[in-house]
């Protein structure tokens, strides 16, 4: 029965959902019940020690009071004719004083608090008021036998103002205390209310976002953290919102790099078998390039996806970038011949060895060199060129070796510079086979430099050309 009952109670909290305005509030309101608390217990003990040392150090006007009516009692056994020995005071039998007579006030008190003896002879035979015995000094006899309560003015009347000031402290203290709590929650409230509003409006976007709408923002006018968190979760929903939108390209263009070659090779094939072409390498070349275009894009789609991943293997050696850059100038000389274009070659001395894949940077190479002659009229150049980074903070040299593809063609626009290292990203919308590549080569050059742990950048001023530069690690 126990463990059903504490199962349910643990089912209740645990489908208890709190918003954050709620745990705010719940954490203003310990807060100030344990500060108020602990002022209030801080302040009662004071309050009782101020008491307790009132009462355990008369005056020195009171101590023969207490001790000749404890004498008076011991003598008698009672308080019976006790007001004479009172009226006496401070002269006569008992007091030893020369002194003057006093006006003072007193009342003398059995031990339940019967009044035996009093200046007001009226509250003989009365009960004390409340406060009054417990301003009041024991009349000790014996082993410590209480035998009456003392109250004497001016000091009876001031413990009695005494106790009465701590009971009216006391009270003003609570009316005070809960005047501030209630203060206090108002402003907990109201600031539960400021602090929870964005972070309940990141909520209701957040699960926008996961119903699949992207382009829902919230506000980032807030203080603090919750300012960089709102603007994190916009720049977020941004990326994501445009990963959507490349996911969605991709798939377009996937679907469109396959779809000429295969349809190319249907038309031929579907001829050869018809009759209406005959099985010649005149009819069947186009079914080979068509074929070998498709393998290309596949093959290029597995080398980006196993880079992605961080699966593709590299074969990290010491290498001279000038041979490096030797042999793309050879290799694609002629290329540049035929376009009219020419391919230039600036190479410093001393240029420092780099680690690295010699056959995957030499791939990065003929992506940047194709892109450039492609995009680089008739009479234009293209020129290779690395050099040593400036060092940094005043070292004796740069860690990394700058290799720079740049040429003098129709330039980027500003607009399209920030996609340009996306997959399948063409500037022309029209993706038209015309103008060449699958927009595969960019992305894949990307992330073989990233393997090398170096960065690739581009800069691009249109009409007057671009430059690409990727950086590779020292030897």
């Amino acid at each position: 029965m126990g463990n059903r009952i504490r199962e349910k109670i643990v089912g209740i909290f645990t489908g208890l959902h709190f918003r954050f305005f709620w745990q705010l509030i719940i954490a203003f309101i310990a807060v100030i019940l344990l500060a108020g608390g602990g002022v209030f217990l801080v302040g009662r003990f004071a309050l009782r020690e101020m008491e307790s040392l009132a009462h355990d150090n008369p005056p020195a006007m009171l101590q023969p009071w207490v001790e000749n009516l404890a004498g008076y009692y011991e003598e008698h056994n009672g308080w019976e004719g006790v007001a004479a020995l009172i009226a006496n005071y401070p002269c006569g039998p008992g007091w030893e004083s020369e002194e003057q007579s006093w006006n003072i006030d007193y009342i003398v008190a059995d031990p339940d608090g019967i009044v035996v003896a009093a200046s007001d002879t009226g509250r003989v035979g009365q009960s004390l008021r409340r406060g009054e015995k417990v301003a009041s000094f024991p009349i000790v006899v014996g082993d410590q036998e209480t035998v009456g309560h003392l109250l004497l003015s001016p000091y009876g009347s001031f413990q009695g103002s005494f106790h009465f000031i701590v009971g009216f402290a006391v009270q003003r203290f609570l009316v005070f205390g809960l005047s501030v709590v209630a203060v206090a929650l108002v402003t907990g409230l109201g600031l539960s209310r400021v602090i929870s509003r964005p972070v309940v409006r990141l909520t209701e976007a957040t699960r926008a976002v996961a119903g699949g709408d992207l382009g829902v923002r919230v506000r980032g006018q807030y203080p603090g953290e919750l300012g960089e968190l709102a603007a994190s979760f916009n720049q977020m929903t941004e990326e994501l919102a445009r990963a959507d939108n490349l996911r969605r390209s991709m798939t377009a263009d996937v679907a469109h790099e396959l779809r000429t070659p295969l349809s190319v090779i249907q038309g031929k094939i579907e001829g050869v078998l018809d009759g209406v072409y005959p099985a010649t390498p005149e009819h069947l070349e186009p079914i080979l390039e068509e074929t070998k275009l498709l393998a290309h894009l596949v093959e290029d789609l597995r080398l980006l996806a196993l880079a992605e991943a961080g699966q593709l293997s590299l074969e990290k050696r010491a290498l001279d970038v000038g041979d490096l850059l030797r042999d793309a100038q050879v290799n694609f000389g002629p290329q540049a011949d035929d376009r009219g274009v020419t391919l230039a070659l600036d190479l410093p001395a001393d240029l420092p060895q780099v680690t690295a894949d010699r056959r995957r940077i030499a791939q990065v190479l003929g992506n940047l060199l194709t892109n450039a002659l492609r995009h680089t009229p008739q009479g234009g150049c293209v020129t290779l060129s690395a050099a040593v980074t400036p060092p940094l903070f005043g070292g004796v040299g740069g860690k990394m070796v700058t290799i720079s593809v740049s040429d003098t063609g129709a330039g980027i626009p500003p607009e399209d510079l920030p996609y340009i290292f996306e997959r399948f990203w063409r500037g022309e919308k029209s993706r038209s086979r015309a103008a060449g590549g699958s927009g595969l080569g960019l992305a894949i050059a990307k992330q073989l430099v990233e393997m090398h742990r170096g960065t690739i950048t581009a800069e691009s001023v249109p009409g007057r050309g671009s430059a690409f530069r990727f950086t590779l690690p020292r030897t």
